[in-house]
């Protein structure tokens, strides 16, 4: 018999029923095959601008390891989806992109580069119960708290202090000048007043302590200026690669020949490329274990540099980990942001690219810091510095 006859004798509103039926059926039908696609995650950092090299290398580095992940089976069966954002810098933006992220339906988001960043954009994703993971936001002030942030870099706490008693005791410099980018306070702010403090108490003296807002570009002739009628035996720079590169040229240009120090907010191929000779000899605090010789960590350095074709910093290793460590945990939860804050925090001896990865019940880590320095146009470990 025809189907188009037999159903075509069929009541109309029969047919309605029917055909609204296949049509609902064949729409739940793509939703759930939709829903089992990809899981949704954010990345969010600073990737246009002056300061974007941090941002653009984790992005990399996040990338690499979707790639992997996805090419391995993704997340039981499901490939991930990058959402990727950018929060220029901007504290506000940064809020803006989360929200943005949170109402695409991520799972959560990995990020942001800095701390400044990171802090703002939690009071978005945190009472939204939306999992945050950093690669590199490294400020003790959100350290011990029972939240929905997780990072895989540790504080600077320790290592800042820890620089510092190199700086007074192995160095023997006992008179030294600090100064911070104030843009990204929650990170350069904090650092200085803990590395002050400890240097102070061993008995040295901060000389001179200055702040500038990298945003508006400033000139660093009077401050620095002013920093050396202290007559400081050294110099310790607490901004991004760029701005500590353009304070080191301009350190030198002043013919002021002082040992030059900085944090590992620094630590790109940006600082040598810009800084060039006035940053050789620059000594910094990183746990970045560039020279490791494990397997892993030397797979990625050449998968990197073919993926990419240039050498990754410590973003792009940190935003590789946290992005393996997240789906991990993902895994556990079947792709869901259901119970992915305990999953997290279940992260016990995971296997990173240079070091063991555990966190903690406020979602830190603990790992090494090094002793690191610019020679000859290259980063090289000097040692251990705890």
């Amino acid at each position: 018999m025809n189907t188009s006859i037999q159903s075509s004798n069929k009541p109309f509103w029969l047919r309605c029923v029917v055909a609204f039926l296949l049509i609902g059926t064949a729409g739940l039908s793509f939703i759930l095959l939709s829903e089992k696609e990809t899981v949704l995650v954010g990345f969010v950092a600073q990737m246009t601008g002056n300061q974007a090299e941090l941002g653009v290398q984790e992005r990399n580095g996040v990338q690499l390891a979707v790639e992997r992940i996805n090419a391995s089976g993704g997340i039981n069966g499901r490939k991930i989806e990058l959402v990727i954002r950018d929060d220029l810098g901007v504290p506000e933006k940064a809020q803006s992109v989360d929200d943005e992220l949170i109402k695409a339906g991520v799972v959560a988001i990995i990020g942001h580069a800095t701390s400044g960043q990171t802090a703002s954009g939690l009071k978005v994703t945190d009472p939204a119960h939306m999992v945050m993971i950093s690669p590199t936001a490294s400020t003790p002030a959100l350290s011990g708290q029972d939240d929905f942030f997780f990072r895989v870099y540790p504080t600077f706490k320790d290592s800042s202090q820890a620089f510092a008693e190199y700086i007074f005791r192995t160095a023997g410099l006992k008179r030294l000048a600090v100064i911070y980018d104030m843009d990204n306070a929650a990170y350069a702010k904090t650092y200085s007043t803990t590395f002050s403090e400890k240097y102070a108490s061993l008995g040295g003296i901060i000389s001179g302590e200055s702040n500038f807002s990298s945003k508006t570009r400033p000139d660093f002739s009077p401050t620095l200026a002013k920093l050396r009628s202290g007559e400081a035996e050294g110099l310790m720079i607490i901004a991004s690669d760029i701005d500590t590169a353009l304070i080191a040229q301009r350190v030198r240009i002043m013919d002021w020949q002082v040992p030059l120090f900085t944090s590992a907010w620094a630590q790109t191929e940006t600082l040598i490329n810009n800084g060039g000779k006035a940053v050789d000899g620059l000594k910094l605090e990183q746990s970045y274990a560039l020279t490791s010789h494990t397997p892993s960590f030397t797979e990625f350095k050449s998968s990197y540099q073919a993926r990419f074709g240039n050498t990754p910093s410590f973003g792009a290793a940190f935003g590789y980990e946290a992005a393996v460590v997240l789906a991990d945990a993902l895994k556990k939860t079947a792709g869901k942001p259901d119970n992915l804050k305990k999953a997290l925090l279940e992260t016990r001896d995971f296997k990173g690219l240079m070091d063991d990865i555990s966190l903690d019940q406020f979602g830190d880590v603990q790992r090494p810091f090094y002793l690191s320095a610019i020679e000859n146009g290259k980063f090289v470990i000097l040692g251990k510095l705890n």
